[in-house]
Formats: structure tokens, sequence, C-alpha cells
């Protein structure tokens, strides 16, 4: 009997370090994928820990930051973070162009709802609309001088999400303006904006 006992507690054990090292392997496997990209996505412009945390679990996920020359006063630079299966995104894009803060300010308070929230932190404006985020900066771009605006230069970043995502309400709100506010300074940076702003490493919170 003991000899049956011993076998059944081996089996069973063996059991469990098999169960354990499936679950390990669907982890890493089929939900680790945007943990797989590179630390910083989009050829360095945003954290991938925040793309990591808005998006679901999957195999696998894809990033691509893309410039698009001859848009606005500049360029386009698109950042876009995808996983496969639930095709879900997250994505954002900054451009800078002839237009004031408040005309901007009128622009994405077009279709005002009740989910907007806004923040406003060193010429810094932003307005969040649940899954989407505006941002707006001055900026002056190279080549370009103040006075040949009509109004004012300035950047503008929208970020977005589409398809499920991992988190939802104030927390996904604050994480798609967190990354808008990455891919922000580093459209400040690469645009050559040359009013020269230093940033804070994140806007104030959303109340």
């Amino acid at each position: 009997m003991r000899a049956i006992e011993k076998r059944i507690a081996k089996q069973a054990i063996v059991g469990l370090v098999v169960v354990a090292v499936g679950v390990f392997a669907y982890i890493q496997v089929f939900t680790m994928g945007v943990d797989r990209l590179p630390e910083r996505v989009c050829s360095g412009a945003v954290d991938r820990d925040i793309a990591a945390r808005v998006l679901p679990g999957t195999m696998t996920a894809h990033e691509r930051g893309k410039r698009v020359e001859g848009v606005g006063a500049g360029f386009v630079f698109s950042c876009n973070v995808k996983t496969r299966g639930q095709d879900s995104i997250l994505s954002g894009d900054g451009s800078i162009h002839d237009v004031s803060a408040g005309e901007w300010l009128e622009g994405v308070e077009g279709d005002a709802d009740a989910s907007k929230l806004a923040v406003e932190f060193r010429d810094v404006r932003a307005v969040s609309y649940a899954a989407q985020s505006f941002l707006y900066v001055p900026c002056t771009p190279t080549g370009k001088k103040p006075g040949e605006a009509r109004n004012a230069y300035g950047l503008i970043v929208e970020a977005r999400t589409i398809g499920d995502t991992a988190v939802t309400g104030d927390e996904l709100r604050q994480e798609v303006t967190d990354f808008a506010f990455e891919l922000l300074k580093y459209n400040y940076e690469i645009q050559g904006c040359q009013e020269g702003k230093t940033f804070p490493s994140e806007l104030p919170r959303f109340a």
C-alpha cells in the first residue's frame, strides 16, 4: 500500500509541475507580447510600459514610429502599438500647425461631451475625452519665425485607443494622456521647436 501511495504522490507532484510549467509558458508566450517590445517604442518616443498597461495580453505585438513630411508647418510623427489577435491599438501623432491655443481649444471642444477633463501646466494644454486625448504646446519649428504665423505656431498631439483595452475609465484616460505627453515631448525635440521648453516628467493628474 505504501508503494502505491508513494507512486500516487509522485505522480501528483509531477502533475503539479507540468501544470505550473504550462501556466508559466502560457504567460510568457501568449500574454507577454507587448513586454517583448523595446523599452521605448516608436524610435524611442514612448515608454513601452504605458502600452503594456493599456493593451490586453496577447501572443504578439508590433510597434512602429513613422515620419511623414510636408504636413502643417513641418511633418507628422506618429506612434502605433498594436496587438495581434484582439487587434487592439494604442496610437498617436504629432505635428505643428499655424493655430493659436484658443483656436485649437475651440476645435477639440467642438464635440464636447460629459467625459471631458482638462489640465494645463507651463503652456502645455491637455484635453481628454475618455479614451482620446489632445495636447497643445506653443512651438515655432526650425526655419520659421514667430511673426510668419497667421496666429501662432503650435505643436498638436492626438492619441487614442482602438479595440479592447486592459484598463478602463479614469485609469485608461490617464494612460492615454501620458502616452500623448511622451509623444509630445519627443515631437518637440525632433521638430526643432525653438522655444526650448523644459518639460516635467509628467503632467498633473486628472482629478
